[in-house]
């Protein structure tokens, strides 16, 4: 490749790297989301999680007010027919028996029924968070749905803008030799979006824009006749800049 031929591409490269550097910020725009959705769904998800241990709570309630009740109705049963055995009693201590039996059975119930209180009451309670968190929810639900529609615009027009661009930028990169651009993209994609940089001067100095180290005279040199020369340090490619 000439003198004239290398400046020429390296200059439509950093032309090229211009354009890329913008599809990358409209695509990076697009993957991100917007602060208010980011918090309306963060809101969401916690309060889904919240009613998720909310019913799983309010099952182990019911299960346990049910294991009580099915006991107290058990037990119940086993009273009357200790009553009804009671009265078809033969003797005096037989009629004991069947009285310490029932008085147990009695104590028991109670102590089941004082049990299903507190089961009870945190029931109800369970049951007014659920109300609160599912109103919540209904109510966030349609600013939420919005928002996400207003992202989902938001994207389409980006996508529209980056696909112009796209279009231009296969243009320019057709005018520029193959060789040259596969090198760039390749550069590009391990130093984080950079291929190309300018060389800067500082007094009798030159530096890397990219890296910003000191580059040798015979690096220097080679990128002021335009010749395609890589920053020995970072490894993007130099260009000399307009004149």
């Amino acid at each position: 490749m000439g003198n004239v031929n290398g400046a020429e591409a390296l200059r439509a490269l950093y032309a090229l790297q211009e354009k890329d550097l913008e599809i990358d910020r409209l695509q990076k725009e697009a993957e991100t989301l917007p602060e208010d959705l980011l918090a309306a769904k963060a809101q969401a998800e916690a309060l889904e999680a919240e009613l998720v241990n909310l019913l799983e709570r309010q099952a182990e309630l019911k299960k346990a007010y049910t294991r009580h009740s099915l006991d107290i109705e058990d037990l119940t049963a086993k009273e009357k027919q200790a009553e009804a055995e009671q009265r078809q009693a033969q003797s005096a201590r037989e009629q004991t028996q069947y009285e310490n039996r029932i008085q147990q059975i009695k104590d028991r119930i109670r102590e089941l029924l004082e049990l299903s209180t507190p089961i009870m009451e945190a029931m109800e309670e369970v049951e007014k968070e659920i109300a609160r968190v599912e109103e919540a929810l209904a109510s966030l639900r349609p600013k939420l749905e919005e928002l996400l529609q207003q992202n989902a615009l938001r994207v389409e027009a980006l996508k529209e803008e980056i696909l112009k661009l796209q279009e231009a930028r296969q243009a320019m990169a057709a005018e520029i030799p193959a060789p040259v651009l596969k090198e760039y993209e390749a550069i590009r994609r391990a130093r984080k979006g950079t291929g190309v940089v300018r060389m800067l001067r500082q007094g009798q100095v030159f530096r890397c824009e990219g890296c910003n180290v000191v580059l040798p005279t015979h690096v220097a040199q080679k990128v002021m006749q335009g010749q395609l020369t890589r920053c020995p340090s970072c490894g993007r490619l130099l260009w000399k800049g307009e004149a």
